[in-house]
């Protein structure tokens, strides 16, 4: 008797694990970065985006693929 249950309760146990799995991200929105002004002293870092958009775009006619190891940053200094 216990062998014919067995196969009824480990599909109802995989049934709930998998609907628990599927609400972890619906449920939960992170908050988003605060982003903190920078001050001469120390100053906000964040990536070159026009930079790195121009080097792309020279590689991608050139038929070469960029592969950054350490992205170009820039430093704002807001006043």
């Amino acid at each position: 008797m216990n062998i014919r249950l067995l196969p009824i309760v480990l599909i109802a146990a995989a049934g709930t694990l998998v609907g628990c799995k599927t609400m972890d991200h619906s449920a939960y929105q992170p908050e988003p970065q605060k982003i903190v002004p920078g001050t001469q002293f120390q100053p906000r870092i964040e990536e070159d985006s026009a930079y790195i958009a121009s080097v792309e775009r020279m590689a991608r006619m050139r038929g070469i693929t960029v592969q950054w190891v350490h992205k170009p940053t820039k430093r704002h200094v807001d006043q």
